[in-house]
C-alpha cells in the first residue's frame, strides 16, 4: 500500500549540481576579489588596468555585477529547488518559497513532451502535477534523481484518485512504473 511510502526527493543531479559548482565559483569569487582589490587600492579601476570611473571601468563593474548575481543566484537555485513527494502531499521547494499541494487539491496529472520552443530553450519531457487551480504544483522530469521512485508514488495517488490522469500517454507511463511498495 502506498500509505506507508516515504517521501521521495527528486532533484538536479548531484554531478550537475558539482560541475556547476566547480565552474562557477572560482569565477564568482575571482570577481569577488577584484572588488577586495579596488577597496583596498581605493581606485575601482585598479582590477581592470585603468584609473578612477572611466566609461571602460563602469562598464567592466556593471558586467562583472550582472554576472556576479547571475552565477551566485543559478547556484543557489541549483541547490535549494527540490521536490518532495510524499503518500498525501506534494512538496515543491525553491530558493524564497515552498509550496504545499494535498492530494485532494490536485486536479490531474499529465506527461507533457519535450519542446523545441520556450524562452530558455528546449525543454524536456515532464510529468506535472497541476494543482485545481490550473497552476503546476510541481513538474517532474526524467533527469532528475528520485524521479521514477516519485512517479510509482504519483501512481498510487492516481490509482485513489483515478480521475487525476485523463489521458493515455500518461497512464501507460504510470502503468510502466507501477505503484511504490514500502520500504
Amino acid at each position: 500500500m502506498v500509505d506507508d511510502a516515504r517521501e521521495v526527493v527528486v532533484r538536479v543531479q548531484r554531478g550537475l549540481r558539482l560541475l556547476a559548482t566547480v565552474i562557477m565559483a572560482p569565477l564568482c569569487l575571482g570577481i569577488l576579489l577584484a572588488v577586495v582589490d579596488a577597496a583596498r587600492a581605493g581606485d575601482p579601476g585598479v582590477p581592470l588596468g585603468r584609473s578612477g570611473w572611466t566609461g571602460y571601468v563602469v562598464v567592466g563593474w556593471a558586467v562583472s555585477g550582472l554576472l556576479l548575481v547571475a552565477m551566485a543566484g543559478s547556484l543557489l537555485v541549483l541547490w535549494r529547488t527540490e521536490v518532495r513527494v510524499g503518500p498525501w502531499t506534494v512538496i515543491r521547494r525553491t530558493v524564497f518559497a515552498r509550496r504545499e499541494t494535498g492530494l485532494q487539491d490536485l486536479r490531474r496529472v499529465v506527461l507533457r513532451g519535450p519542446t523545441t520552443s520556450s524562452p530558455t530553450g528546449p525543454r524536456p519531457a515532464a510529468v506535472l502535477l497541476v494543482d485545481k487551480d490550473g497552476r503546476t504544483a510541481a513538474a517532474l522530469r526524467p533527469t532528475e534523481t528520485g524521479f521514477t521512485e516519485a512517479l510509482a508514488v504519483v501512481h498510487g495517488w492516481t490509482q485513489r484518485r483515478p480521475d487525476l490522469v485523463r489521458d493515455e500517454d500518461t497512464a501507460a507511463l504510470l502503468r510502466a512504473v507501477g505503484p511504490r511498495t514500502p520500504a
